[in-house]
């Protein structure tokens, strides 16, 4: 687009999505890029079908991923450059008119982060903006028609879910010959980590390589790519229909309840001459 082009779409209340993921290591199998290439797949196809409701920008690719540094291929980013870079990004868009921000996440050690950089641009901009890892929106139907792997635990990282997209996306990529089960360590009953089946709310994660060898928590031999395709699909459809929720989403004008004490200056001000 042009920046005219930009200016326009500004005021046609359309969404900025900002798709974030990550370069890291996914097991033997799969490419490091699994997170960008999901996301961004998801982001872009959404905004080709409905371009009256969504604008996508560019991916950022680098995500926070100091868990698993030990494993070559894998880039972390500082938590707060990162948080203060995705800000500036969607800060951006809201200086050019848009006012109405999503920030779809595709690397589970990114959302808290990104949870708090849209909470950010609600509290400093006069935009409203939603943070969401694009996983919650098949998880659903995931877990009810195609899950296969146990559940809580098979689909937490370079896992029947994530392979799954990669094979609809660019199979030839993948090397399903390679591809292990390795599952988290049994801490607790509520200690565990799941994509589609939502992660305890006792939130932990530790260093991959103090107990991991493949890379893989999960399972990934139950992925196909008929299953990705159908992942790819509902995910993409409730997307718009969460954009199309956001839009109707009324934006207010703030309105303070606080007292404001008289200062001595508004006293000089207000006194008879």
């Amino acid at each position: 687009m042009t920046w005219p082009e930009v200016r326009t779409a500004a005021t046609q209340n359309r969404i900025i999505i900002i798709p974030v993921a990550a370069i890291e290591q996914h097991g033997y199998h799969l490419p490091v890029d699994m997170d960008n290439r999901g996301c961004f797949h998801v982001c872009a196809e959404a905004a080709k079908r409905r371009p009256d409701l969504f604008l996508n920008t560019p991916l950022l690719p680098y995500g926070f991923n100091e868990h698993n540094m030990e494993f070559p291929g894998t880039v972390s980013i500082r938590m707060q450059v990162f948080m203060d870079y995705v800000f500036d990004v969607a800060r951006s868009y809201t200086r050019m008119g848009f006012r109405r921000i999503l920030i779809i996440n595709g690397h589970g050690s990114n959302q808290m982060l990104v949870n708090l950089v849209a909470r950010r641009v609600v509290n400093e901009t006069s935009a409203l903006a939603m943070g969401l890892p694009y996983w919650t929106l098949s998880s659903e139907s995931f877990n009810q028609e195609l899950r296969e792997s146990a559940s809580p635990g098979g689909t937490a990282h370079a896992c029947e879910y994530e392979t799954s997209i990669y094979l609809a996306l660019e199979p030839d990529a993948v090397d399903m010959s390679k591809a292990v089960m390795e599952m988290a360590p049994p801490w607790s009953k509520w200690i565990w980590t799941d994509l589609t089946a939502g992660s305890s709310d006792v939130h932990f994660v530790d260093n991959y390589s103090r107990y991991n060898t493949s890379g893989v928590e999960g399972d990934p031999t139950p992925a196909t790519a008929e299953k990705g395709k159908k992942i790819l699909e509902w995910t993409i459809n409730n997307l718009i229909e969460l954009g199309e929720d956001f839009s109707h989403i009324a934006i207010k004008p703030r309105r303070s309840q606080q007292h404001q004490p008289e200062t001595d200056f508004d006293a000089h001000a207000n006194a008879s001459p």
